[in-house]
């Protein structure tokens, strides 16, 4: 069976994921850090009532707390926040990693350590959806999203995930994204083996 799910826009695949899947009764590590700061990010709040419409269990994890010193202060007996986030994605069956800035994302994911951790799990054979900015970071490389999103950490190291060996563009041919989807495979077409998807697609492996 399929545990690695990419697509644009969950909202438009989440019932045809769901076949595959079954919601109902699964612990969810939902992630939407990459949504932080994006002014929009109505696709966050779509997906939480869905799968919670589709009998999943969610557990919300923002993985950018691990960095707030404060939240690293605490006493022997309680764990930090770093280790609240790994014990609670060992606790799931679904990792869910929504869409916002790719560049945010990749880089609290590898400060917080939960990239590594998100890797060994999903080899593991739990379950990865990722959406948008979720997709991209699963690539092994994440340069080509410099085109559609902002380097807002001024990241010099793409490296991905590398949860799969081919590098998703989501949105393409939709809009606000039409033009850079279509840029993007001018551009790096030749570079990566890119796999292009609308809103209404989804890749399952």
């Amino acid at each position: 069976m399929a545990n690695i799910f990419l697509c644009s826009y969950f909202t438009e695949i989440a019932s045809k994921i769901n076949e595959l899947v079954k919601f109902s009764g699964k612990k969810v590590a939902f992630i939407d850090t990459a949504a932080k700061f994006e002014e929009v990010n109505f696709y966050v709040y779509e997906a939480v009532e869905i799968l919670e419409k589709f009998g999943a269990k969610l557990r919300h994890l923002d993985v950018s707390c691990a960095n707030d010193s404060a939240a690293l202060v605490s006493s022997q007996d309680e764990p930090s926040c770093e280790d609240k986030i790994l014990s609670t994605i060992s606790q799931c069956d679904i990792i869910y990693v929504s869409g916002g800035n790719t560049f945010y994302l990749l880089s609290e994911l590898r400060k917080s350590h939960v990239a590594q951790t998100i890797k060994d799990a999903v080899q593991a054979g739990k379950i990865y959806i990722g959406e948008s900015a979720g997709a991209i970071v699963a690539a092994p490389d994440t340069r080509y999203a410099t085109l559609m999103d902002e380097n807002s950490p001024n990241m010099s190291d793409f490296t991905g995930l590398n949860l799969v060996d081919f590098y998703v563009v989501p949105h393409f041919g939709c809009e606000p994204f039409v033009e850079a989807t279509h840029e993007i495979m001018e551009k790096f077409g030749n570079l990566y083996d890119l796999r292009p998807i609308n809103n209404a697609e989804f890749i399952a492996l």
